[in-house]
């Protein structure tokens, strides 16, 4: 199939005010954000083949929108651009050194909030309509890559108690996908990379903004290669990198530059436009030199199709949250909030914080596995010319996205959670005689991972046909 392939990127920058609400982590101390450490970005792809349009964006924040925030956001894009709501994919990098996007379990910074979520609709629409603008004549490939320095995070410690740290032994997914995209005369438009781990390095010491790691994968990829880069986060959901929870800012600079190294040397070797190279002239030096062009191939595939389907997850049931477990919670932030106004040193603010925080991600779970017997989660398969990227809205571990890059029909296939809206992890069966927090913080059952499995595997034979 030959199609004529456009492609245009754009970016704006979406960092929150300095004091905004920072709570990511049990374990912190502080509430509210003291500084930037790298700004936080929101990039934005379009692309269409003069039959069906695209737009592809990342953002640096821990979930990226979804319920009634992501179907805004859709909607004034459609309106802005006419690419269908269900052709939008927008994707976080779940940099956990972002701000809350939601009353945390504390009241310092969440007056700030709604006025900064408010401000992403329009930053976020109006990026992906410059993307949308700036559409040129592009061509694609893609390739893969490998960088060790993301592990499994699960270690055996204890029964039902996995610790989070480096689990050599562990199962991990170190592919890097990337996907180049350059216009007709060769000049890079943008590159689009895959990679599977946390963004955890700067933990519940750290008060700064921060993109963690990925913003340095973009940047290092994009000195080296030129364009714009974007960062699709993989099947993260078991996956941390070998420098995790150090707090310091040198670490996720040096886990982003060995990816973003990775990365931009297999999209220096991605041709995108393909042919055989033939003797063209002859030039008469010290001795006959033939010098030789590529005679380009027919033109490559530019394809773009989008199916988003909506499939459905059995839950993990359990009965809902009691009187008694909605009050522990309410004593314990009541309990955290006693020990700040009196200047309480800090472990012990500490262990309170961990306490009130924990109880309140366990109130979260029951309630999700309580609402039904499953849940509705939206699906979405984008392809671009001969390449594909599977996007779902949970925290996968790595064997599921593993296990569909394998089976897909496509020789460069990108497999990402934290895409349009967010659940919670998504484990495999194994896992759950294991425990664990990513277990703990599941509300489906353990067949769920094989469904979606199936369910991405149909789709990409499915837009391969068309």
């Amino acid at each position: 199939m030959s199609s004529q392939l456009a492609v245009g990127a754009a970016r704006c920058d979406i960092t929150p005010p300095v004091g905004i609400a920072h709570g990511n982590w049990s374990a912190q101390v502080h509430e509210r954000a003291e500084g930037v450490d790298l700004p936080l970005g929101f990039t934005a792809l379009a692309a269409t083949d003069g039959i069906e349009e695209i737009i592809i964006a990342d953002c640096d924040l821990l979930f990226p929108p979804h319920g009634p925030w992501l179907a805004e956001i859709r909607n004034r894009v459609r309106e802005l651009t006419g690419v269908p709501q269900d052709h939008v994919r927008i994707s976080a990098s779940h940099t956990h050194s972002g701000p809350s996007l939601s009353p945390p379990w504390f009241d310092a910074g969440a007056e700030m909030i709604g006025s900064y979520v408010t401000s992403l609709t329009d930053k976020m629409a109006g990026t992906c309509f410059a993307a949308h603008r700036a559409l040129r004549p592009a061509r694609i490939a893609g390739g893969k890559g490998s960088s060790a320095v993301n592990t499994n995070r699960r270690l055996p410690w204890k029964p039902e108690c996995p610790m989070m740290a480096p689990n050599p032994h562990g199962f991990s997914d170190h592919e890097v996908g990337v996907i180049r995209i350059d216009d007709e005369s060769g000049r890079p438009i943008a590159t689009l990379v895959n990679f599977a781990a946390h963004p955890t390095i700067l933990a519940w010491d750290n008060r700064l903004i921060s993109t963690d790691y990925p913003g340095t994968v973009r940047r290092t990829v994009e000195t080296l290669t030129g364009g714009l880069c974007l960062f699709l986060q993989g099947a993260a959901g078991n996956q941390d990198t070998v420098r995790d929870f150090s707090c310091r800012v040198e670490d996720a600079r040096w886990v982003g530059r060995q990816v973003g190294l990775e990365a931009a040397q297999v999209a220096e070797r991605i041709e995108t436009r393909t042919g055989k190279k033939q003797i063209t002239r002859s030039v008469e030096s010290s001795w006959t030199m033939g010098v030789s062009e590529l005679v380009p191939d027919e033109p490559a595939d530019g394809s773009v199709r989008c199916l988003s389907r909506s499939i459905s997850l059995p839950l993990w049931h359990r009965e809902p949250p009691t009187t008694q477990e909605m009050a522990h919670v309410e004593d314990l932030k009541q309990r955290l909030a006693i020990l700040r106004s009196q200047g309480a040193p800090a472990e012990q603010i500490r262990e309170a914080n961990r306490l009130a925080r924990r109880a309140n991600l366990g109130l979260q779970i029951a309630r999700q596995r309580s609402q039904g017997a499953d849940v509705a989660i939206e699906l979405q398969v984008i392809r671009l010319g001969t390449t594909a990227l599977v996007g779902i809205p949970a925290e996968p571990f790595a064997e599921i996205g593993a296990r569909v890059k394998e089976r897909s029909p496509f020789a460069t296939t990108f497999f990402s959670g934290y895409t349009n809206g967010m659940t919670a992890y998504l484990p495999v069966p194994a896992a759950y005689d294991q425990g664990g927090y990513e277990v703990w913080m599941t509300p489906f059952a353990p067949e769920a991972a094989g469904l979606v499995v199936e369910e991405s595997v149909t789709l990409l034979n499915e837009i391969n046909r068309q």
